[in-house]
């Protein structure tokens, strides 16, 4: 966001950045980081009644309020196009609230499309419930944006079939891994005081998989390092990295001794921050990423950024980030996988070719160069908009608080406002006003 809000800068557009007041966490820094990296940005901050989190069945008419509420403060600054780095999930588990066209006003919209895997493993992820209702609504105001910006080739081809879009509605941007794991000197001696303070040493196999739920493959991954000779798990535990929420640890050290796995071959970390991360990555003797669906798999991409010889899924977007198909196996095959990490394990020659290519492939992502793509594309999208005799819907016609109020009433919610809501609501309707205005 940051690399797009400069370019558009660079090109002598006005950039506003939307905040909301209820994420109150953190959004002091956001706006210090904003200034800071983007100076000539303005930020508004728009005001939502909370809580609005939708998993919460009592908070259904604050949700909608709250987006309500949103779109009628951007289009109050009557925007030439509108970008929405997430959007889908946003909104169910905290107080978070994007949509597209509840208030009935046209604002030309891009959003930023990471992936559809609720959508694509339904079956896991979207069972008939709240969840899967509150998913598929939101998608029906998806469907209605300008542009969709694709992290990667997979996702935009995943979203032109299962969105049903045309192939020029949707632009693959790319993404690429953060500042912390790019161009820096390597410093052993840091590393292994680093390692040492994880209780690691060097030549461990590294998974980090940014969670743990069924799509990340911990199972099979699993099964597959227990089937490997014990004189190799000897040497080269498998340590997984990421953040460990409650009853996690607990599930996945009962299933690795259950396949014949202690905790000398097996080791959770639970969270390290990124400049730990970074020691992780160069001090594994390769990294494994057995991951069924990804929309970009940016740990992959962290991983080679870092050096690190990395093997990885032959599935979804994975293949586009590694670039190199012998580094790759079937992520349903516990025997493909053993294989390969048996193969990165005792191959030195096929480990060092893995790091080679790693250096080179790597380099080819920048968030500059999505930045310029994104913006070349919101560019274009705005310009075919202004042929048509498109313009920004005046603010003095949008509606007016009763007005909303009123189109709120006719909604089929199941939750219907108290006296404080409906007072909540006029406030943050007032307050929207002078901050756009400010």
């Amino acid at each position: 966001m940051i690399g797009m809000a400069k370019i558009l800068l660079d090109r002598d557009h006005e950039v506003i950045c939307l905040l909301s007041n209820g994420l109150e966490q953190g959004l002091e820094h956001l706006s210090a980081d904003i200034l800071e990296f983007a100076p000539g940005v303005r930020i508004v901050c728009f005001n939502v009644p909370s809580p609005c989190a939708a998993y919460d069945e009592c908070n259904a008419w604050r949700q909608m309020a709250a987006r309500m509420l949103r779109e009628q403060a951007i289009a109050c600054l009557e925007p030439d196009f509108v970008h929405i780095p997430a959007l889908l999930a946003d909104g169910w588990g905290d107080d978070a609230v994007g949509s597209i066209g509840e208030l009935g006003v046209y604002v030309p919209v891009s959003i930023t499309q990471h992936d559809l895997i609720p959508m694509a493993m339904s079956e896991l992820y979207m069972p008939p419930g709240r969840f899967h209702d509150y998913y598929m609504k939101k998608l029906e105001g998806v469907k209605s944006a300008a542009l969709f910006l694709a992290i990667s080739e997979y996702s935009r081809q995943e979203a032109i079939k299962l969105l049903e879009l045309h192939h020029g509605q949707i632009v693959n941007i790319s993404s690429a891994a953060g500042s912390v794991f790019l161009n820096q000197r390597h410093n052993e001696t840091i590393m292994l005081e680093a390692l040492k303070n994880l209780g690691l040493s060097p030549g461990f196999l590294l998974y980090v998989p940014g969670g743990f739920d069924p799509r990340k493959n911990m199972e099979r991954l699993l099964k597959s390092y227990a089937s490997l000779p014990s004189s190799l798990r000897d040497k080269h535990p498998l340590v997984v990295g990421s953040k460990l929420e409650i009853g996690i640890r607990e599930s996945l050290e009962t299933y690795a001794h259950g396949v014949g796995l202690d905790q000398t071959h097996f080791i959770l970390t639970g969270y390290v921050s990124d400049e730990d991360l970074v020691h992780l990555y160069r001090g594994c003797l390769a990294y494994v990423f057995p991951s069924l669906h990804e929309g970009f798999g940016l740990p992959v991409l962290e991983a080679m950024a870092c050096g690190a010889a990395v093997i990885a899924s032959n599935r979804t977007s994975i293949p586009e980030v590694v670039g190199l198909d012998d580094a790759l196996f079937d992520p349903y095959s516990e025997s493909s996988m053993a294989a390969k990490m048996r193969k990165v394990i005792e191959d030195p020659v096929f480990r060092q070719y893995l790091k080679k290519h790693a250096g080179v492939q790597s380099k080819k992502f920048s968030w500059g160069a999505s930045a310029k793509v994104a913006v070349d594309a919101i560019e274009d999208a705005h310009f075919q908009l202004k042929q048509r005799g498109w313009s920004p819907y005046p603010k003095e016609s949008l509606p007016s608080c009763d007005e909303m109020l009123e189109i709120l009433h006719r909604l089929d919610l199941s939750v219907m406002p108290d006296a404080n809501d409906l007072l909540t609501f006029r406030m943050c309707y007032q307050n929207n006003l002078k901050e756009v205005q400010a």
